[in-house]
């Protein structure tokens, strides 16, 4: 494992270590200290670490990786499915020699976190699903693909500061083509996933009997990317899990209520066994 920071793991300055798997540079930001919880992270995020994350770094040693072909990670050909990367991401944990951890996904990461816990059932303590893609409803939803930047930042926040200061920063980030780049990268990358079928594995729901882990799920109240719809048939598709709405955020809970959201979860792993569907 190589280091890329000499600064010690905080939970205020995460440390970033570049780990090779298979060949394939990872780029993975690290702090905290306890029980290992691992962050994977949504399409349209550009490698912030963000305040939710230094909340639960305060009680558990938090991984936040960049996906293969995102940010700062390498592209990995072999990768054409979410299902690819799931295994790829197999790989990775194995390198991190992580015991049991818990695993939260976001959008794409929600999708992922549930595919690679499919695969390896027992590797996981939990299992948090935050505004996950990876099914699909009848409720109309908007073609993320075909969105600005400017567009998808007005739909991801629902917080009227939040949505101006994304707005904002979206109609100027063709100016920093450092930034401009690795967005399109992002998109490139997400569209090769997730593009056809649309943002969903037809497959996905027949395999989620596999899973073992307890599962939370937890959704923006006002997302207008994925409507809490998706939230009921995540628990439906389930059939046992845990459901947490939060009120007055959109598609990224953990950005616009980071101490609810980073609350919820730490009670949720740090608890025994849940009842389903509490909190709806």
């Amino acid at each position: 494992m190589t280091t890329t920071s000499s600064a010690p793991v905080s939970a205020a300055e995460p440390a970033e270590h570049i780990i090779d798997v298979r060949g394939r540079r990872i780029r993975v930001a690290q702090a905290g200290h306890g029980a290992p919880l691992v962050y994977l992270h949504g399409a349209g995020d550009l490698g912030d670490w963000g305040p939710a994350l230094s909340l639960l770094a305060r009680d558990f040693t938090v991984y936040r990786p960049d996906h293969p072909g995102f940010n700062h990670s390498d592209d990995d050909p072999s990768v054409d499915t979410v299902l690819d990367m799931a295994f790829s991401y197999l790989d990775l944990f194995d390198r991190l020699s992580l015991d049991r951890p818990g695993l939260v996904g976001v959008s794409l990461g929600g999708w992922l976190a549930a595919q690679i816990a499919v695969l390896a059932p027992d590797r996981f303590a939990k299992l948090v699903l935050v505004d996950a893609a990876g099914l699909r409803t009848e409720v109309p939803t908007p073609d993320v693909f075909t969105l600005s930047p400017v567009q998808q930042a007005e739909l991801l926040y629902h917080r009227a500061d939040l949505r101006a200061a994304a707005v904002a920063a979206a109609e100027k980030i063709t100016e920093d083509p450092g930034l401009f780049q690795r967005y399109l990268r992002n998109r490139m990358a997400s569209a090769h996933l997730a593009w056809n079928p649309y943002m969903h594995d037809p497959k996905l729901p027949g395999r989620l009997h596999r899973l073992a882990a307890p599962v939370l799920v937890v959704w923006g109240a006002q997302d207008r990317l994925l409507p809490v719809e998706y939230a009921h048939r995540w628990v439906a598709a389930l059939g046992t899990a845990r459901l947490e709405i939060i009120d007055e955020a959109g598609h990224l809970p953990a950005v616009e209520q980071p101490d609810t959201f980073a609350a919820l979860v730490r009670e949720f792993l740090s608890l025994g066994a849940l009842s389903p569907e509490v909190g709806a």
